[in-house]
């Protein structure tokens, strides 16, 4: 019996075609071979011709019936091939797309853990930031509302408790120790002095030392006219002064040794790389500045009256025009440079008239053997042998 086979994988839509096309002409032929037969039984001559066409025929009609059920079944198996190829096609696909959905599935609660933390973290430096800004608006606002009552005040403890918080503040520290500042050289308040030095500038440090060596310029500034007035060419003579004068001129000579002190114990410290230090037109008295460190500072127009500086090292202090070192023993320097050597023996030489205290009664721990012709001219000596 010819009948077709079912399509293999390498099969084409082309050769599936041809193969239909043989197995419905097979059929068509049976069939009509068939009815031949019939034909032929009805004009048999003789009963045995019609018997043997009637069995030729049923024959063929079962043989058709066989090739319809073969293409039937060859047609449900390439249905099922066409399939499984379709399957065998997307499997990859399928499989990829179920990893992925089990990736998901495994990275979902980290997703929602991380999306959580990203919400609060968000909602945190929100938060703070809301916060921080409120504070900066209540600390602005209470600034302005302490430099109105500074400004207005006549009274200086108000001002001193308005001042204080800022002088801490990151933000205001600079502007409230301006205002300090203006306040320490305005004021004849020893006692206000006392309680906004300390809190306006301590710890006293490399890091603002130029802002007590601004109030101690600025002091110097208001007391110079003051003891020009004063003056008579020999000593002060306070009558001259109006009370309000003498009130600032006691203000200025009682803090100014406690202002020279703290410069003092500054320079005492290492020196950070790079540093200059600009001592010019400042006013300096009754300081132990034993063992500072003036190398290259500048005491252009400078007054330094009643200041131990016993052993320290004058050589590279360069910038001395119009220095003062009244009752200064500056002969007991380690060392000095031949121009401030000749200033200095020149403008201030040892004299009892410059030197008037007696023996124990010297300030900030000047040595009373120290001030004595004997000394003084030792003193020199040492120095000049030691000059370059």
């Amino acid at each position: 019996m010819n009948t077709t086979t079912p399509i293999t994988n390498g099969g084409s839509a082309e050769s599936r075609s041809r193969d239909d096309e043989s197995a419905s002409d097979q059929l068509r032929r049976v069939r009509a071979a068939a009815l031949a037969l019939l034909g032929k039984a009805e004009t048999a001559a003789n009963a045995t011709d019609m018997a043997t066409a009637v069995e030729k025929a049923a024959a063929a009609l079962k043989l058709a019936t066989e090739i319809e059920t073969a293409d039937a079944a060859f047609a449900k198996v390439n249905e099922e091939v066409v399939s499984l190829k379709r399957a065998n096609k997307l499997a990859p696909k399928r499989e990829r797309s179920e990893r992925i959905r089990d990736y998901i599935a495994a990275l979902a609660p980290l997703i929602a853990v991380i999306t959580l933390a990203a919400t609060l973290f968000a909602q945190s430096w929100q938060f703070l930031r809301s916060e921080r800004s409120k504070r900066e608006d209540a600390l602005n606002a209470r600034w302005q509302d302490a430099v109105k009552m500074i400004s207005t005040s006549g009274a200086l403890s108000p001002a001193i408790v308005s001042l204080q918080p800022f002088l801490r503040s990151p933000e205001y520290a600079a502007q409230a120790r301006e205002v300090a500042i203006n306040l320490l050289t305005n004021t004849s308040d020893q006692s206000f002095f006392t309680t906004l030095f300390g809190p306006a500038f301590a710890p006293i440090s490399w890091n603002n030392v130029d802002d007590v060596i601004r109030l101690d310029r600025a002091l110097a500034a208001r007391a110079s006219p003051l003891i020009a007035k004063s003056w008579d060419g020999k000593t002060n003579d306070m009558s001259r002064l109006s009370a309000d004068e003498t009130a600032s001129y006691n203000y200025i000579e009682a803090v100014i040794p406690t202002i020279t002190a703290q410069i003092g114990n500054v320079l005492k410290t290492p020196r950070p790389p790079g540093t200059q230090v600009d001592l010019s037109a400042t006013f300096l008295k009754n300081g132990d500045w034993q063992g500072v460190n003036l190398d290259s500072v500048n005491f252009e127009s400078a007054n330094l009256s009643w200041i131990n500086v016993r052993n320290v090292d004058l050589t590279n202090v360069t910038k001395f025009t119009a220095a003062g070192f009244y009752g200064t023993a500056w002969w007991e320097a380690k060392a000095i440079n031949s121009s401030l050597l000749a200033y200095l023996t020149a403008s201030y030489p040892y004299s009892k008239a410059n030197y008037p205290f007696a023996p124990g009664q010297e300030p900030s721990g000047l040595r009373s053997d120290a001030f004595n012709q004997e000394a003084y001219d030792a003193a020199i000596a040492r120095l000049t042998s030691q000059l370059k």
